[in-house]
């Protein structure tokens, strides 16, 4: 594998990252306020981190889908060409999933069966 290539592909998605982070947040923090902010208590803090960390891992797969086809494939289907189209529906599927777990968790299920 090349490792300029992968050096570069790495330094892409990680530079993009602190701005996926800062768009999800502010869009869960303003989905919260609107909900019920007297509601939020300091114990979920500790949901709030959980769910940001599963959230950056899976921003990864764009890193991970682009390194598997360096390295198995030599480029052959040219991820690179699609970094802005993954980043773009990764964070707006960020942002839909957000805001509906945060619905979900203030109000319960949304429909009964």
């Amino acid at each position: 594998m090349n490792s300029e290539l992968t050096k570069n592909t790495l330094d892409w998605w990680e530079k993009k990252r602190i701005w996926y982070n800062l768009i999800v947040l502010i869009f869960g923090v303003w989905q919260i306020i609107n909900e019920r902010p007297d509601t939020f208590k300091y114990e979920d803090i500790i949901g709030v981190v959980l769910y940001g960390l599963g959230a950056n891992i899976l921003y990864s797969i764009g890193i991970l889908i682009e390194l598997l086809d360096e390295y198995y494939v030599k480029t052959f289907f040219k991820f690179k060409r699609f970094r802005w189209f993954f980043l773009v529906i990764g964070t707006l599927f960020s942002i839909f999933y957000t805001t509906w777990l945060i619905i979900l968790y203030y109000n319960g299920p949304v429909w009964t069966w």
